[in-house]
C-alpha cells in the first residue's frame, strides 16, 4: 500500500487525488493510501520533516478523512499527540489506526490498543525501546494480546534476531512491510540509495526491499519457517486490513491471482496479475 510521510496537507490531498485517478482509469493494484504523520512525536520522528509535526485538532482530522473517503485506508499517529476522541473517529470512518513514530509510555501505548489502536508501523524502529523499568511501546506491543505489528525485515532497520524474540511473542501478530522508497531529489524527503538501504540527510528513511526479497530475508536470515513467512507477507496484513474475505486465498470466489515462486524464492511467474 503506498505511503505518504509526514508532508503539507496539500501534498497529502494530492496523494489522494492520485489513488482516485488510477482507480478511474482501472487499476486495482493498490487497496488504498497510508498516511503516515504528520500526527507524530517530534522525538521518534526519524527521517520525518520535524516542522510539520504537530498534534491535530478535530477539524483538521475531519475534513483530511472527508476528503480521503474510501481511499485512506490506514493512518500512523503516535496515541500520546492524538486524544481518544480522534482516535476513535479515525476507526469509526472504517480506517485503521496504527501506532508509530510515539514516544509513548508503555501504560500510554497499552491504553490506545486498549480503545482503538489496531497495529503498531515498523516494530523497533521510531518508537519508545524496551528497557527494564520502562518497557515503553516496544513492550507494550509484545505484551498485548491483541494488537499487530509491522516489522521491515532487510538487516538495517532490525536485526534477525530481534525479528526472532519479536515473532516467539507475537506469531501471527507479526506480518512484513517493505517501507521501499525510491531514489528522489525534490521535496522534503530526497532519499538516497546507501547500499541497501536509503538516507535521507543522513538518516535511514527507508529500504531497497521488495515483499519477494522480504520473504527470502525471513526465510534465509531470521530463520522462520515457510509458511509462516509467506503468512507474514499476505494473509496477517489482509486480515488487519479487512480484505481477507476478498482476496489472498486460493479459494473459490476469489479472484485468481497468484505468485509463482522457484526453490530459491524468486517470482518466475503470476497468475492473473
Amino acid at each position: 500500500m503506498p505511503t505518504v510521510a509526514t508532508n503539507t496537507y496539500e501534498v497529502i490531498y494530492a496523494c489522494i487525488d492520485a489513488i482516485k485517478a488510477y482507480w478511474q482509469q482501472g487499476g486495482n493494484h493498490v487497496l488504498g493510501l497510508h498516511v503516515e504523520g504528520p500526527w507524530i512525536s517530534i522525538e521518534k520522528r526519524g527521517a520525518h520533516v520535524a516542522a510539520l509535526i504537530h498534534t491535530p485538532t478535530i477539524t483538521q482530522v475531519t475534513e483530511l478523512l472527508q476528503y480521503g473517503k474510501g481511499v485512506i485506508k490506514m493512518i500512523t499517529l503516535a496515541p500520546e499527540c492524538c486524544n481518544d476522541t480522534i482516535i476513535q473517529y479515525i476507526k469509526q470512518q472504517g480506517i485503521i489506526v496504527s501506532a508509530g513514530h510515539s514516544n509513548a509510555s508503555y501504560e500510554v501505548a497499552t491504553h490506545s490498543f486498549d480503545n482503538g489502536v489496531q497495529a503498531a508501523t515498523h516494530l523497533y524502529n521510531a518508537m519508545s525501546a524496551f528497557e527494564h523499568r520502562n518497557p515503553g511501546m516496544v513492550g507494550a506491543i509484545l505484551n498485548h494480546n491483541s494488537v499487530k505489528a509491522s516489522i521491515i525485515p532487510d538487516g538495517y532497520h532490525v536485526s534477525w534476531p530481534a525479528i526472532q524474540l519479536a515473532l516467539r511473542q507475537m506469531n501471527d501478530r507479526l506480518f512484513a512491510i517493505t517501507d521501499a522508497v525510491t531514489t528522489t531529489s525534490k521535496g522534503y524527503y530526497q532519499h538516497m540509495l546507501d547500499g541497501d538501504k536509503y538516507v535521507a540527510n543522513g538518516t535511514l528513511s527507508g529500504s531497497a526491499l521488495t515483499m519477494q526479497k522480504a520473504l527470502y530475508n525471513l526465510i534465509h536470515f531470521a530463520g522462520v519457517p515457510f509458511v509462516q513467512a509467506i503468512d507474514m507477507c499476505s494473509i496477517i496484513p489482509l486480515r488487519l486490513m479487512h480484505k481477507i474475505d476478498e482476496v489472498g486465498l486460493l479459494k473459490k470466489s476469489y479472484p485468481a491471482q497468484a505468485i509463482v515462486l522457484d526453490n530459491g524464492y524468486n517470482i518466475i511467474g503470476n497468475i492473473g496479475l
